[in-house]
């Protein structure tokens, strides 16, 4: 949402700066950006609640409203002056994407048909807009009803086979010996929150079970049964011993 005044944020700020879980299955990020993070705020529109004729009433809201239309696309110190509050659910639902005439493009996958608004969200964006003197917006695909993700996440799978996943619970690609993945697609379920802190614990997970050069590998060979082992202990660790991110073993 965006502030008809100006306010202030330092450089190089945290994103994400604090959150809230109104209900267990939702959960919502206060996040603020940096000074010259401005590009995202031209996709805002006055935030319009969902149902019948939603872009007429995004029209509707314009003519009665102009000064809200012309504030959230005004790119001039937008970040500095915004709020974003960044809605997650842990919902079973999902996107799959695919390829159609060279463009990349999504559509419902398994689960509960993906929510084309979040009352909640809608209610508590409201508020807080109410309380800061400010104008509550959105994207502009949502009032096409066209659901949005910060976090695009899954696709490349853990699994105990090539049938039902893409990688070992190493994370090492079935067929192809050497090659891991260790990011964002390796997670197998809907977190509800910001996955950075997922992707990190789990690729050092898997970069511990690497065994140094000239030694053997711990791991079971690809395609294997999976069996717990332990990490290896680094010769030349990058971090050093008397660092707080040091890796002490055992665990």
């Amino acid at each position: 949402m965006s502030r008809a005044g100006a306010a202030t944020t330092s450089p190089g700020c945290v994103a994400i700066t604090s959150s809230i879980h109104p209900e267990p299955q939702t959960h919502v990020e206060v996040c603020t950006y940096g000074k010259g993070q401005n590009s995202m705020f031209a996709q805002t529109v006055p935030m319009i609640d969902g149902g019948a004729f939603r872009f007429l009433r995004l029209l509707l809201s314009i003519v009665l409203r102009p000064g809200a239309m012309l504030r959230n696309p005004d790119l001039r110190r937008a970040s500095e002056r915004s709020v974003i509050l960044l809605v997650m659910q842990s919902l079973d639902n999902s996107l799959t994407s695919y390829l159609e005439r060279g463009l990349l493009r999504t559509g419902q996958g398994t689960g509960q048909p993906n929510p084309d608004w979040i009352p909640l969200a809608h209610a508590i964006a409201g508020e807080y807009a109410a309380k800061a003197d400010a104008d509550p917006g959105n994207i502009v695909t949502d009032v096409f009803n066209i659901p949005a993700t910060a976090h695009y996440i899954g696709g490349c799978t853990i699994a105990e086979s090539p049938e039902a996943g893409v990688v070992d619970p190493y994370q090492r690609i079935f067929g192809h010996p050497g090659l891991h993945i260790a990011d964002g697609s390796a997670i197998t379920a809907n977190l509800g929150v910001n996955p950075s802190l997922t992707i990190t614990a789990r690729a050092e997970r898997a970069m511990a079970f690497w065994p140094n050069k000239g030694e053997a590998d711990p791991r079971p060979a690809l395609g294997s049964p999976y069996r717990r082992i332990l990490p290896v202990s680094p010769q030349r660790p990058v971090v050093p011993a008397t660092a707080p991110g040091a890796l002490r073993l055992p665990a």
